[in-house]
């Protein structure tokens, strides 16, 4: 297996999932990368995704309260068994 992250990623989504793209910033560069897997679901996929976030009200990660959010995350999931 490749030792760059990005291809690690690439290598899993590919054996998992019919089409994938994957973007991610590099943390020391700040510099785009992505792969994908089919051109035209790349685009069809990312155009879905767009217009999801256009309709999503953005919302400030400070104001969340992570740990009410965890937990009832967590009583979710409990109450599934």
């Amino acid at each position: 297996m490749s030792d760059n992250p990005l291809e690690q990623i690439q290598g899993i989504a590919g054996e998992h999932f019919e089409n994938y793209v994957v973007i991610v910033v590099h943390p020391e560069h700040q510099e785009l990368e992505y792969v994908y897997d089919n051109v035209f679901a790349c685009k069809g996929m990312l155009d879905v995704v767009k217009e999801q976030l256009n309709q999503t009200e953005l919302v400030d990660a400070a104001e969340i309260d992570w740990e009410d959010a965890w937990n009832e995350e967590m009583d979710d999931e409990d109450s599934e068994f």
